[in-house]
């Protein structure tokens, strides 16, 4: 019989561990971690005690009697179950890198791609993106947000994010990225299930991080529409941190799908098809996606595409850099969004990025690789055009390699003009192998 993790336990236990390193020895994380949880349950909170235990033990300390400094594979050793999902693991490999950069040890990008060989790709996007992210921290001074109203309890009040915490009882981990991890949860006060995605604690003394991860719930609360993953609202836990409660999509994202099968070329259409729909809507609210790739795709029962993650979302109205310049995933960017010299973020980046998803999901593979991160973003920017999805795939009619290779133009004004051009094309090339054409 396992006990399910009620929000407030979770939050307690992570304080009293966060106390106990106050201590005269370190904690063993073990001890907080209670025999009757489930195994979702007991994977989530092992996972936030390891990322705390890391920060703990790599903190500069003025005394000689400094804790023992672990590394990730020390966790591993003890807790196996860590390392058989890909996304704790990412995760941890990331906090490792963070806590030993603030402690002054500066580890390499080499050292962790050596040790952790079966997830070079992801950890060659991860650590330039970490390396921002710990530069940001140098150079910013006591950041302040002034909408956080201080209640007389001691927590904080923030009238952009009301929803109650309590509400949502966490079961399980479902998806982790550089800003956010995102669970399933049931909501009590519907008995139903629904997806919380919370903003990570590294990011909760940055104003411009928040900014953008609550302007991702109120620029998706404006769809309606059937290939949008929908957001419910905006909420704060009692420690501070920021969640966003939205649609449960139950099934797999099209970047899982890819890697145990490739797609029949009419589910390849009709995927891209429908994630081109959603877009359509997006672009009517004025609203650029900037982020479009399979792991951001979503396949609900019946094969209905469901398109999430606007945090990286642009205005039409908008076409300065970001903030943190180069914004995406390399391998599925447009060379807009990695130089201004070719030109601004538009629609068209849009028709690039659903070309990037159409091209992988016909030739298992992006459009752009490289061992390095420098060597995608060179390659995306470079004036060389992609390789024909006919040379990976040999089945593909010529209309389709046509319609794929026009959308992923490098000059913007080669593309199709817009969504909706991309679309009618695609119908056409599959009302056009229904009837038996090429």
């Amino acid at each position: 019989m396992t006990d399910p993790l009620e929000p407030e336990e979770f939050e307690a236990t992570v304080r009293s561990f966060e106390q106990a390193w106050q201590g005269e020895s370190p904690p063993g994380i073990g001890e907080f971690v209670p025999a009757s949880l489930s195994p979702g349950d007991r994977l989530r909170l092992l996972c936030e005690l390891v990322c705390l235990d890391l920060e703990y033990r790599w903190r500069p300390s003025p005394t000689s009697g400094r804790p023992a400094r672990f590394l990730v594979e020390d966790y591993l050793d003890r807790f196996p179950e860590l390392g058989r999902w890909r996304e704790q693991t990412l995760e941890l490999i990331g906090e490792e890198y963070r806590a030993r950069h603030r402690a002054g040890d500066a580890p390499q990008h080499a050292e962790f791609l050596a040790r952790f060989r079966e997830q070079r790709e992801a950890i060659a996007l991860l650590l330039p993106q970490l390396d921002k992210e710990l530069a940001a921290e140098q150079d910013e001074a006591a950041p302040r947000i002034e909408t956080i109203i201080a209640t007389a309890s001691g927590r904080t009040y923030d009238p952009r994010a009301p929803l109650p915490y309590a509400d949502y009882l966490l079961q399980r981990l479902i998806g982790a990225g550089r800003m956010g991890k995102v669970y399933l949860a049931r909501q009590r006060s519907l008995d139903r299930r629904v997806a919380v995605k919370y903003l990570r604690k590294a990011f909760l003394n940055d104003p411009h991080a928040i900014g953008r991860f609550l302007n991702e719930a109120r620029t998706v609360a404006r769809f309606q529409h059937p290939h949008i993953v929908g957001v419910h609202g905006l909420g704060r836990t009692p420690a501070g941190g920021y969640f966003l409660a939205m649609d449960w999509i139950d099934g797999p994202d099209l970047a899982k799908i890819l890697e145990r099968e490739r797609p029949s070329l009419s589910q390849a259409v009709r995927w891209t098809i429908a994630a081109c729909e959603a877009i359509e809507e997006a672009h009517r609210h004025g609203v650029i996606h900037c982020d479009l790739k399979p792991a951001n795709l979503l396949l609900a029962p019946g094969e209905r595409i469901r398109v999430t993650d606007f945090g990286l979302a642009r205005s039409l109205a908008d076409d300065t850099r970001t903030e943190d310049g180069i914004a995406g995933t390399a391998p599925f960017m447009a060379p807009e969004q990695v130089s201004a010299w070719w030109g601004p973020t538009s629609p068209q980046t849009d028709v690039y990025g659903l070309g990037a998803v159409l091209y992988t999901l016909l030739t298992g593979r992006p459009p752009w690789t490289g061992r390095t991160l420098p060597d995608v973003l060179a390659a995306v920017v470079s004036a060389t055009p992609v390789r024909s999805p006919a040379a990976l795939r040999c089945d593909l009619p010529s209309a389709l390699v046509q319609t794929c290779q026009q959308a992923l133009s490098k000059p913007p004004a080669e593309r199709f003009a817009d969504v909706a051009k991309l679309r009618q094309a695609l119908e056409a090339t599959l009302a056009g192998c229904a009837s038996g054409g090429s």
